[in-house]
């Protein structure tokens, strides 16, 4: 049955599909009617030139081309009588433009902290036009300097980590970077879609199989992504990012918390022989943990850099503010009980309005490693915050559970629990800027 791709009058009775690593491909084709056998090769032009013996006016052609952000593909065939030289026969351009949106997703990486690489097996001219083309600096390196006998593994490491890209790769190359930045701490994401990006894949710290991969891409990658082009990616990051920064806050504020009731009731218990009754302690629990859930849901502030968790810088400063809301339970308790004169009964209601709400003020400044007035949080995290002391303040004004200490008492605790968290917030400013 007649191929519908051959011409007619020729047939093709042998094919060498294009390999990565000679990036070529060629078949041998006979011609009906002279019974003319002859061979043709289709590549990368560097590839063809080099085939048929060097042409210095294609290397300007296919140089010009490429300054234009233009692919060049070579076709070159054998000459009459002579199957194993072969004649240049034309270039065949091509335009492979960049995807729109990938000059905005690499600008959002990199304000993200992520450096993006490029890897082509495309002729270093086009790769650089490409890179400029995409806001990225012309820093591209030919993939021959990954493996130059010439140069120790430590000087091609530091090539590799400062390039922007590298061109005429193969297979092998991909790999080499990965290996290579790997070797220099640097955790690497790698994308890919054919057989040949595989290795790389699971090589990487994150593989990533674009839209449209080969099973064997999607099976050595991490992620497999859905939709067309990088942008994804992104979105990946700042989600990721989001959570992070929401379980950091849970921490910190879990912690502080934690500290806080433990030292000051144990310390109160010991010192003064006082404790709260059950059913506030039971209140306190309940609204501290309604406060902390809607974290979850908060607007998380997206850092500019990569996170890891510091627990050192964690645990340090949730003792820290642990122990700053410890002495302002313990001074509440003084003041109220030997300066006012007031009577146990009503030292534990003011007690159970100010634990119920400068801790939980507090909520607002753990969200964030800078000023608590620098992210605006989401609607239901203030609501569900204010509920609690709006909750808290007219059960002591109005003695529902408790001995009632009117409004003149429970306006001035909220006040200063607000000016102990505007205080803390600051404290917490300082201790981040020592990290």
């Amino acid at each position: 049955r007649p191929n519908k791709h051959e011409v007619p009058g020729y047939k093709v009775t042998g094919f060498v599909p294009f390999n990565p690593n000679t990036k070529m491909s060629n078949a041998t084709v006979i011609h009906h009617s002279s019974n003319e056998v002859f061979k043709v090769a289709k590549g990368a032009p560097q590839v063809i030139i080099k085939l048929v013996g060097g042409n210095d006016d294609a290397v300007h052609a296919v140089n010009s081309l490429a300054a234009r952000g233009l692919r060049a593909l070579g076709i070159a065939r054998t000459v009459p009588g002579d199957l194993e030289r072969y004649e240049l026969v034309g270039m065949i351009t091509l335009l492979d433009p960049p995807r729109p949106d990938s000059a905005e997703t690499i600008r959002r990486c990199n304000g993200y902290g992520v450096e993006v690489k490029m890897i082509t097996g495309d002729q270093l001219i086009i790769a650089k036009e490409v890179a400029h083309r995409l806001g990225m600096s012309r820093v591209i390196l030919d993939a021959g300097h990954l493996v130059d006998p010439e140069k120790s593994e430590e000087e091609i490491t530091n090539h590799c980590e400062r390039a922007d890209g590298f061109a005429q790769v193969i297979p092998e190359h991909k790999y080499r970077v990965v290996e290579l930045l790997q070797k220099k701490g640097i955790l690497v994401g790698m994308t890919g879609d054919g057989v040949n990006d595989a290795p790389a894949l699971k090589k990487a710290n994150v593989g990533i199989a674009v839209h449209g991969c080969t099973d064997a891409a999607r099976s050595a990658a991490d992620i497999v992504l859905l939709a067309p082009g990088l942008s994804t990616i992104v979105d990946g990051i700042t989600t990721s990012r989001a959570i992070f920064q929401r379980m950091r806050s849970y921490a910190l504020y879990r912690i502080t918390s934690t500290v806080h009731f433990l030292m000051f009731f144990f310390c109160i218990t010991l010192i003064a022989d006082w404790n709260m009754r059950a059913i506030l302690l039971i209140l306190i629990a309940l609204l501290n943990d309604a406060a902390t859930l809607v974290i979850s849901v908060d607007n998380a502030k997206i850092s500019g850099r990569p996170d890891k968790w510091r627990l050192g810088q964690l645990i340090t400063l949730s003792l820290v503010l642990g122990v700053f809301l410890t002495g302002a339970s313990f001074a509440h308790f003084y003041i109220a009980r030997d300066v006012f004169n007031m009577p146990l009964d009503k030292v534990e209601t003011v007690m159970y309005l100010h634990i119920s709400s400068c801790p939980h003020f507090v909520i607002f400044s753990t969200r964030l490693s800078g000023y608590f007035w620098e992210n605006v949080p989401s609607l239901i995290f203030i609501v569900a915050v204010l509920g609690t002391q709006v909750f808290a303040m007219f059960l002591s004004i109005y003695g529902l559970l408790t001995e009632p200490i009117g409004w003149a008492w429970g306006v001035s605790m909220i006040s200063i629990s607000l000016c102990y968290f505007v205080f803390l917030d600051f404290v917490k400013v300082m201790l981040f800027k020592q990290w």
